[in-house]
């Protein structure tokens, strides 16, 4: 598995309010959901490139 770095990240109170929600409804933490977020992301960033 490839290690985790940890990294600071401010976000207005609202989007982590929204965060919060829509983790609890996933059954991840807010931490999961962001990384999952991410992924899709660079993954259609980069199909979008080849």
């Amino acid at each position: 598995m490839t290690e985790k770095i940890q990294v600071k990240l401010r976000l207005p109170e609202e989007v982590i309010t929204e965060l919060k929600a829509e983790a609890e409804k996933q059954k991840r933490s807010v931490n999961n959901l962001l990384e999952v977020i991410i992924d899709e992301y660079l993954k259609k960033q980069k199909a979008k490139t080849e």
